[in-house]
């Protein structure tokens, strides 16, 4: 399991180029990839992007991507427009204070103005296999870190998770007691009818019925049996080593549809107390579904 939170970097130099790639992510619901790398290097994006989403499911991914050739050089050319240019005016300053000026061959060497720097391009198909090592190097670091913080909320999802199971197992042991409690409760009301000598709007049989229709009303254990099977399938997908953050995430709702009606259809103190407890766990077990892959 992966975290979508993760940060990898890479320096190699072969072929007398150095390349730098670094790769860092945050959470997000689908893949947003953005590739910052030199204008030389543009018609490579395509490819470089096919190499990152091949090991790069979901995620917020910002990639860097830097080079320095090491051994060609740029060059510099004398602009000669402006070096006459410069010329003329040592001339005109002769002219004007009647005193020549000395070295105007090192005044003209000094005025940087007069200079052209001829920025080559990389040799793109010739250093490929570098940047695509480099992109890989950079991937690997970048995975680690993201398994190594999978690996920690794998481990606090699993204590949530038996922490519900346990929770669970404490509303079974009170499913029993709901329906019975509205019947006692239903019966102290019908006492209190009769005992007010209202007899005459007792009906014995529209009662039991109503008695019947309300025990399946409060029934929790269809809930309760897909809750547990809910939980259950939430463990075994924190074993899968494949992408599994969208699955979670819909279990979590189902999870959360399943307490709720616990909850609205028991009305039973002990249980709403245990219910509370659930949600409790189900909103940290949201907020950290959030950032797996």
């Amino acid at each position: 399991m992966k975290s979508m939170t993760g940060y990898g970097k890479s320096q190699i130099t072969d072929n007398d180029l150095n390349v730098v790639v670094e790769i860092k992510s945050v959470n997000n619901r689908n893949r947003d990839l953005r590739i910052r790398l030199p204008h030389t290097l543009n018609p490579l994006e395509l490819q470089f992007r096919k190499l990152l989403e091949s090991q790069i499911n979901r995620g917020s991914i910002d990639v860097y991507i830097a080079y320095e050739d090491l051994v060609q050089e740029s060059k510099i050319k004398l602009d000669l427009g402006e070096a006459k240019g410069y010329l003329n005016v040592y001339q005109e300053i002769e002219e004007l204070c009647d005193e020549s000026i000395n070295s105007k061959a090192l005044l003209l060497a000094r005025n940087n103005a007069v200079f052209i720097k001829d920025n080559h391009d990389v040799d793109q198909q010739r250093f490929v296999p570098v940047f695509e090592e480099a992109i890989k190097l950079a991937i690997e670091e970048f995975n680690d870190s993201r398994l190594n913080e999978g690996k920690h909320l794998n481990a606090d999802l699993t204590d949530r998770i038996k922490s519900m199971q346990n929770v669970l197992a404490e509303i079974k042991e009170h499913a029993d007691k709901v329906v019975d409690y509205h019947r006692q409760k239903l019966l102290e009301r019908i006492t209190d009818l009769l005992t007010e000598n209202l007899e005459e709007y007792y009906d014995g049989q529209r009662v039991a019925a109503e008695m019947a229709i309300f025990a399946d009303k409060a029934d929790i254990s269809e809930e309760i049996t897909r809750l547990d099977s809910h939980l259950n399938q939430f463990n075994n997908l924190l074993q899968e080593s494949s992408p599994i953050g969208k699955n979670l995430d819909f279990l979590v709702q189902e999870i959360l549809r399943e307490t709720n009606t616990i909850g609205s259809k028991a009305n039973y103190l002990e249980i709403t107390k245990l219910v509370v407890e659930l949600k409790t766990n189900i909103e940290k077990i949201r907020e950290q579904v959030q950032n797996i892959e």
